[in-house]
């Protein structure tokens, strides 16, 4: 990863600007930082009539690695992404809260939501999400495993290590870091106007590191194998259906009632 005078002074700069709370009057051009926007409200499974009564039996709750609907739909509730989108599809802050983008749409520095568990208590930071990153971005990572990631390839087209016929990166990311307990920088080697949209993806969901190195290809198989900060967790997981109930502490407003799926 390149690390220029220019860069150093744009990452110095945003955080500065983040530990005073302010944005600065005369931001220049490019240097893009979108203002926390008001917690999303998780609506109540009563006023979600959309929501099927019966999904798949062989629903699999792991969604970086699976791409049915029915996997999607259940993950969304038990999950969070970085970002979400609004009605109009504008990605808005979930686990983000902030973020600024460098000049050149190469670098971006992205606020965590402070405060947020995971449904087992684990504490939801920088190292969880970096965890992730490099688990869907390297095959060499402990985490990554045999799977396919399809909404991966479909957002960031290959993984580390792939090269295009030029020689050059198959995949526009290229790595993520650490910058504190709160904040994460993702680098990209070339501009991806639609990064933000593409991380509100479940694919994108952010799941706990622990239960993923104890669990590794069985997660998502059983209510022991999920741990998200999402809305809802697996309350049952039997012959008979899902059961998912509220999560009383959920950043975004607990929902009011449990959610229940019988098998299709």
């Amino acid at each position: 990863m390149k690390r220029t005078c220019h860069f150093i002074l744009f990452l110095t700069l945003t955080l500065a600007m983040f530990q005073a709370g302010c944005t600065p009057k005369n931001q220049p051009a490019g240097n893009k930082q979108v203002p926390p926007a008001a917690s999303p409200t998780v609506p109540a499974a009563t006023s979600a009539p959309a929501i099927p009564s019966a999904v798949s039996r062989s629903i699999h709750l792991d969604p970086s690695v699976v791409e049915d609907a029915d996997s999607a739909l259940v993950s969304g509730f038990l999950y969070d992404s970085l970002t979400r989108l609004d009605a109009s599809g504008k990605p808005q802050a979930a686990l983000a809260t902030q973020w600024t983008v460098s000049d050149d749409q190469l670098d971006y520095v992205v606020v965590l939501r402070q405060g947020v568990t995971f449904h087992s208590g684990a504490a939801f930071n920088a190292d969880a999400v970096m965890a992730n990153f490099n688990r869907w971005f390297d095959p060499a990572n402990s985490l990554h495993g045999s799977a396919d990631y399809p909404g991966w390839k479909k957002a960031f087209l290959a993984f580390k290590g792939d090269l295009a016929s030029d020689g050059t990166p198959a995949s526009p990311f290229d790595g993520i870091e650490k910058v504190d307990e709160h904040t994460v920088l993702i680098h990209l080697n070339r501009p991806m106007p639609d990064l933000l949209t593409d991380l509100a993806s479940p694919s994108f969901a952010i799941l706990n590191p622990a239960l993923l190195a104890s669990s590794g290809a069985t997660t998502g198989t059983s209510a022991a194998t999920v741990d998200g900060t999402g809305a809802y967790f697996v309350s049952s997981w039997s012959d008979s259906g899902l059961v998912l109930a509220p999560n009383s502490t959920y950043w975004g407003g607990a929902p009011a009632s449990n959610l229940q799926f019988a098998w299709k």
